[in-house]
């Protein structure tokens, strides 16, 4: 794991800096929280979903923060964002004091986006509004996606997985190709 790890942040970004306020820099170096798997839940009559302990446990609050920000993303998909890391994301947009068309859409995106935070069990509640605009189902598949987690409708994640296994090995040897000349650590 420790290798395959290093590998993915020698792929997308080998030291990460963001800012947590305005007068500080936090150098999270390799610490990034790194989010993989895959785990069946079920939103509860609340509109609550746990977020399984392998997901929560690549959180660290002193660095990220004690919750996430939702935030609809692509195939309107709910993804949790560690809360310091998307202060960081939404740090490094270039802003206009001057409106902008990039501005009017990145509007949009920061009126939808939510903070929330999970209950001693490790549960988050989905505003209403967020389950309104997403795709979202009783049953779930919280999807770890490197640098978030990905809220999908239990059904589409099995089909979705069906579509793309075949084309699996094609992406392990794209990925393989990447890394040619990368300096791996010793296992």
């Amino acid at each position: 794991m420790k290798i395959f790890r290093h590998l993915l942040l020698k792929i997308s970004h080998e030291v990460v800096y963001y800012p947590t306020s305005s007068h500080e820099v936090v150098d999270r170096g390799k610490q990034m929280a790194l989010f993989v798997g895959e785990f069946d839940q079920a939103l509860d009559e609340k509109r609550r979903i746990a977020i399984p302990a392998p997901l929560r446990d690549q959180i660290d609050a002193a660095t990220d923060g004690e919750g996430f920000f939702l935030v609809l993303g692509t195939k309107r998909h709910l993804w949790l964002y560690p809360d310091k890391y998307y202060r960081g994301l939404t740090a490094t947009l270039k802003r206009s004091p001057l409106p902008t068309r990039s501005g009017e859409k990145m509007g949009l995106f920061f009126a939808m986006a939510r903070y929330v935070e999970p209950d001693k069990q490790g549960r988050i509640v989905l505003p209403e509004k967020s389950i309104q605009r997403a795709v979202v189902g009783e049953q779930v598949t919280l999807v770890g996606h490197d640098d978030h987690i990905e809220v999908w409708p239990r059904e589409e994640w099995d089909r979705h997985l069906q579509e793309q296994l075949p084309s699996y090995d094609d992406a392990i040897l794209e990925m393989g190709e990447k890394l040619s000349g990368v300096d791996l650590p010793p296992p």
